[in-house]
């Protein structure tokens, strides 16, 4: 009787640690073939430095109260590279630095995949990044919008990745 406990026990251990094998994630590449199956983990940042935004800026006649962060890394084939999660630029009055808006502009950018950065000019360039409005895009055209695109590659390049 006790070897059947024994036995019964160590069927239920092996098919506990099957059942968790099976049930892990893998990626894996087909030899042979373009099909790839995509993984679903969360993705780690290269090694880089984070910048703390919290400043004024002037755009278009008018003042910004421009918080968030910048990230900058430099890739394996030693490029630097600059992103932002997530910049807020409320508009203040000039005068009092109080905000003259409820409602703040936010958002993020991230290099393209198929531009290689060599020069200032690809740097600044905001066709070379994807942005994502995430807040307060209503009351903006597409030309102010750019100009707060502009804006945070300039800031980005020339204060911290320069």
């Amino acid at each position: 009787m006790k070897k059947f406990k024994y036995i019964i026990a160590t069927l239920f251990v092996v098919a506990v640690g099957a059942g968790i094998f099976w049930a892990c994630e893998k990626e894996e590449t087909i030899a042979n073939s373009s099909v790839t199956k995509e993984s679903n983990k969360i993705q780690k940042r290269p090694p880089g430095i984070t910048y703390t935004i919290d400043e004024i800026r002037v755009i278009d006649g008018k003042c910004y109260h421009v918080t968030g962060s910048y990230f900058e890394w430099t890739d394996i084939n030693n490029i630097r590279n600059g992103e932002c999660d997530g910049l807020i630029y409320t508009e203040i009055d000039c005068a009092t630095a109080y905000p003259a808006t409820t409602t703040p502009l936010e958002f993020e950018f991230h290099p393209r995949d198929d531009v290689s950065f060599t020069s200032t000019e690809q740097y600044t360039n905001p066709n070379n990044y994807t942005f994502t409005v995430i807040s307060g895009k209503e009351g903006f055209t597409v030309e102010e919008l750019n100009l707060f695109y502009v804006d945070a590659l300039v800031n980005l390049y020339y204060n911290y990745m320069n």
